[in-house]
């Protein structure tokens, strides 16, 4: 048995120059230096953006972008299938959030999910002034309709793209592109398309963004003069990115494309070997090269859905491991308790519904063979 599946995802590293790797620790410099600065502009070439900045994971992403708007009193709108990053950080910096319900095909939030937010805003005379989109599993939101809404109501946006580094839009524009929003954050984890072993980045268009995020990256500090050395502009912290993680993404920023379509073809594989298993569950990915596939989603039904801790269990006997993403924001109590209001009635479906099988491209099609051979075993049939 392949030991490819003992994790729903993996890093794909064993072929880095190590002679690159070395040299990057011999620069004048071993953090936010020439590497750095290299990796950005590969990022920006990438996403199409006019900026990029680097960072030391995607959490802090989130957080500089959200300081860089210079907004008081954040209130934002977020996904409730979502990681806990996004409202954790609101939460330690003191600002409101409104969970918002999403479309329970795409786990998504949509036109309609939205305006359910709006209307209830308006009605209550609260304001928000910041949305938090997110591109799920490698596919990418339609930014275009909600974008015109949040225009009219004054809504910053923020697209959370750590999912979707390398997809295209049905235009093709690539994600970070920036063409509905402020930034777009991206996080380099080891089990997202690509790594720098932990390392995040923000792309943007507007200068006056990026000169922000440039200072807070490094405690919002300006250099002055020998007796004073440095000017405190505003409380931040520490971001930057160490010189060997960029040289690990400049690596496989090389190897993006074979990366990409390694992942299309494992996708478009399981697709074949699993839709005979239609009445039990569908396929969330679908075949298509524009989407860099970041996780592979099966959705759920009738009674396979109803036992689904056990068929979770029962491929984990088998090496083979699953995950949920995610568990709603709403069924979390502590960030509950601190939502100004909920939408949870598609979430809860997709949730209940939602099962991420191993994508990486360390494995194989006999790998997917395995997994097949196993819920076939399963189902019975």
């Amino acid at each position: 048995m392949s030991k490819n599946l003992k994790s729903y995802g993996l890093h794909n590293i064993q072929d880095l120059n190590f002679k690159f790797l070395s040299s990057s620790l011999k620069q004048k410099f071993i953090t936010n230096y020439k590497r750095c600065s290299l990796f950005e502009n590969r990022i920006s070439k990438i996403t199409n953006s006019k900026y990029s900045i680097s960072c030391n994971n995607g959490t802090s992403a989130i957080l500089m972008s959200i300081l860089s708007l210079n907004i008081r009193n954040v209130v934002a709108i977020i996904p409730n299938i979502n990681f806990v990053a996004i409202a954790s950080i609101i939460n330690l910096i003191k600002g409101k959030y409104i969970i918002c319900d999403v479309n329970k095909n795409t786990g998504m939030i949509d036109k309609y999910s939205f305006l359910e937010v709006i209307d209830f805003c308006k009605l209550k005379k609260i304001k928000p002034n910041l949305f938090f989109p997110i591109h799920y599993a490698g596919n990418v939101i339609n930014l275009k309709e909600i974008k015109e809404i949040a225009n009219k109501e004054k809504i910053s946006i923020v697209e959370d793209g750590c999912h979707s580094f390398g997809s295209l839009d049905t235009k093709n524009n690539p994600v970070g592109s920036c063409n509905d929003s402020r930034c777009t954050t991206f996080s380099f984890h080891p089990v997202k398309n690509i790594t720098t072993v932990e390392g995040g980045a923000i792309t943007t268009n507007n200068h006056n963004v990026y000169k922000k995020l440039i200072s807070i990256r490094n405690h919002s500090l300006i250099r002055t003069s020998i007796e004073d050395p440095y000017y405190l502009q505003s409380p931040s912290l520490n971001f930057r990115m160490g010189e060997i993680n960029a040289e690990i993404g400049l690596q496989q920023l090389k190897k993006i494309g074979q990366f990409k379509t390694k992942r299309q073809k494992l996708v478009d594989y399981y697709i074949l070997r699993l839709k005979k298993y239609d009445k039990f569950f569908s396929v969330y990915n679908f075949k298509s090269k524009k989407v860099f596939w970041h996780l592979f989603v099966i959705l759920l039904k009738s009674n396979l859905k109803k036992n689904k801790k056990n068929f979770m269990n029962y491929l984990s006997k088998h090496k083979i491991q699953t995950q949920i993403h995610y568990k709603p924001l709403s069924f979390h109590k502590v960030l509950k308790k601190n939502a100004i209001k909920t939408f949870s009635k598609n979430s809860k479906i997709f949730y209940e519904s939602q099962l991420t099988l191993p994508l990486h491209t360390k494995m194989n099609f006999k790998d997917i063979d395995y997994i097949d051979s196993k819920i076939k075993k399963y189902l019975n049939i």
